[in-house]
C-alpha cells in the first residue's frame, strides 16, 4: 500500500542545516498497523508528515498504492490526503466553535462543493454517527471541545480522521497527551480498527504502545531500523 525509499529531509536552524532523515526507508502492507518508535526529536513525526503527504522530502519517492505521490501537483496530493489518508494528531486539532457531531462531518463537507454538499450531507451525517457510536461519544453529539475530556477529545479526532473511510491512518503519539488509562482506551480503538481491516501507521516513543502494533521499527540517526 506505501512504499517511502530514501527519504532525507534536512532543516535549516540559523547558519546551520540539521539533517533529521538520512535516507530512511519504509514499507506498509495493506491491512497491516506498523509502529515507529524513536526518541524525543528523532524525526518521527517529520516522517509521518512525509507518508501523509503534508510535507515534502529534499529527496527521495513515497508511492501510495503505486502511484508517485510527489510527482502529483498540490492539488493531487490534497486529493489524495482528503480521499485515502486520515490523520489523527497528538494534540487533536479540533475546531473549538464546533460541536462533536460537526468536528466529525468537517472533512465530508470539505471534499464537497457547496451544492454537492446538499446532496451528501445525509449520508455523511449517518456516517459520522456510526462512527461517534464506534468509540463511544454518542451522548456527546453537541458538545464543543472544551467541554471533553482529553480521551473524548482525541476519539472525536479519530472518527473525524475516518470519516471519509481512509485507506490508511496516520497517528502522530495518539496516546502521548492522555493519561495512562485513557491512552489504554484510545489504543483499544485503534487496535478494534485495525481488526477491522484498517491499515494503520502510528508514532510513538512509548513501547508498550508499540507493542500493540503488528511491527515496529525504530528510527534512529534519521535511518529506520
Amino acid at each position: 500500500m506505501l512504499e517511502a525509499r530514501y527519504i532525507r529531509k534536512a532543516y535549516t536552524m540559523g547558519r546551520h542545516a540539521v539533517e533529521v532523515l538520512r535516507e530512511a526507508s519504509l514499507t506498509v502492507r495493506k491491512g497491516e498497523f506498523v509502529a515507529i518508535m524513536g526518541a524525543s526529536g528523532s524525526g518521527k513525526s517529520t516522517l509521518l508528515h512525509i507518508l501523509g503527504a503534508l510535507d515534502v522530502p529534499d529527496a527521495g519517492t513515497v508511492r501510495f498504492d503505486g502511484q508517485d505521490v510527489f510527482s502529483q501537483s498540490t492539488a493531487g496530493r490534497e486529493n489524495l490526503r482528503c480521499e485515502h489518508i486520515g490523520f489523527i494528531f497528538q494534540f487533536y486539532f479540533l475546531l473549538p466553535e464546533l460541536n462533536v457531531l460537526e468536528n466529525v462531518l468537517m472533512p465530508c463537507m470539505v471534499r464537497s462543493s457547496i451544492f454537492g454538499w446538499r446532496s451528501a450531507r445525509a449520508q455523511a451525517k449517518k456516517s459520522a454517527l456510526e462512527l461517534l457510536e464506534l468509540v463511544g461519544l454518542t451522548h456527546r453529539l453537541t458538545h464543543l471541545p472544551g467541554e471533553l475530556s482529553g480521551g473524548e477529545r482525541q476519539r472525536v479526532a479519530i472518527a473525524r480522521a475516518l470519516v471519509n473511510r481512509p485507506e490508511l491512518l496516520l497517528a502522530d503519539e495518539p496516546t502521548g497527551n492522555l493519561d495512562r488509562e485513557t491512552g489504554l482506551g484510545i489504543l483499544d480503538v485503534l487496535c478494534n480498527l485495525h481488526q477491522q481491516g484498517q491499515s494503520i501507521v502510528m508514532v510513538t516513543h512509548d513501547e508498550q504502545t508499540a507493542a500493540r502494533a503488528d511491527r515496529c521499527v525504530h528510527l534512529d540517526a534519521g535511518r529506520l531500523q
